[in-house]
């Protein structure tokens, strides 16, 4: 992980505004881009000949603020992301960079898992997993970049997942009328799991969901609670590959709170897997101890492995299933 003058973070060369950042600094976006539209008003009426007095720009500019703020959604929503995101703050701020790791991670099952006695890191995360082995830009679902993990007694003693989506505009965003950042940060759902209920097993049409409801019909909600739990599995180690810490106090991430940024899996798995139309042996969690009466639960993790097509026919008579993932549009 290198520092970038204009973005904040660079990881293997990519600017990253993780989304708990983008969050921190949207509290004050909204005056700088209402003046930008003011200044946009003003320069195009400028080139148009038009009327330039202020009276005349503050006309155009309410109605033109009026129009965008009547598209705006639930403020309820965004009440809920911003708890979350201080619930997270009060338990250190931590982000984990699960990007490389992900795709392996996703390609792992984790059937008869509970949550009831898995260490936690801390009852507050927030897990970047970038682009997973699914991810396809046709689908709105695919647009989510990552998830906070919080435990919760209410309304059932747990874990919440909030999914959260990326802002593919962002280095725009001074520029973007408050009503289109509103609706970037409005794409997110939550569901809470049930400590004592099968992650593999659960109905997760029945739970209740928080936030973008068209969104959350529209994404495989097991698949992503299974990623999830995997993220805490992998953490909740003795040994987990975790490294890379910094810093937040920089001048672009100013409008930020604190928080601790690692990279998780960089000297554990191999690397030079083409996930791009990947047949893959399923990983899996090995259990040695369920955990309970006050022990946590302890896990071996057997990560994929990719079958060659010469090895596929004879690896399927063995009894052996396979993950296929189709070559992934962008």
């Amino acid at each position: 992980m290198t520092e970038n003058d204009d973005k904040g973070y660079e990881i293997g060369g990519l600017p990253v505004w993780y989304h708990p950042l983008r969050l921190d600094v949207w509290r004050s976006l909204g005056d700088l881009q209402r003046a930008n539209l003011r200044d946009r008003i003003r320069q195009e009426q400028a080139a148009a000949g038009g009327d330039t007095s202020e009276e005349a720009i503050e006309k155009l500019y309410k109605t033109a603020e009026y129009a965008d703020r009547r598209k705006r959604g639930n403020e309820y929503a965004r009440g809920f992301l911003r708890k979350i995101r201080n619930h997270h703050v009060e338990n250190g701020g931590l982000i984990l960079d699960m990007a490389r790791i992900g795709p392996h991670l996703e390609a792992t099952w984790s059937d008869g898992i509970t949550l009831k006695n898995v260490l936690p890191l801390r009852t507050g995360i927030y897990v970047h997993a970038g682009e997973t082995l699914e991810y396809d830009r046709d689908n709105p679902a695919s647009l989510i970049e990552g998830f906070y993990v919080t435990h919760t007694d209410d309304p059932v003693r747990g874990w919440i997942f909030s999914f959260v989506t990326n802002y593919p505009s962002w280095d725009r965003r001074e520029q973007d009328m408050p009503g289109v950042t509103q609706a970037a940060f409005d794409r997110f759902f939550a569901f809470a799991i049930p400590e004592d209920a099968d992650v593999a097993k659960l109905d997760y049409r029945k739970l209740e969901i928080i936030g973008d409801k068209a969104l959350a019909k529209q994404a495989n909600r097991w698949h992503l609670a299974r990623l999830a739990t995997n993220a805490m599995l992998y953490l909740s180690r003795s040994h987990p590959d975790v490294q890379g810490t910094m810093s937040m106090y920089r001048p672009e991430t100013s409008d930020t709170r604190k928080s601790q940024i690692f990279e998780c899996g960089a000297d554990e798995l191999d690397w030079s897997i083409d996930w791009s139309n990947a047949t893959l042996a399923p990983g899996r969690w090995i259990v040695d101890d369920p955990g309970g009466e006050g022990r946590w639960m302890v896990t071996r993790w057997v990560p994929p492995k990719l079958v060659r097509p010469q090895e596929r026919e004879q690896f399927l008579q063995g009894g052996g299933k396979v993950l296929e993932f189709p070559v992934r549009r962008k």
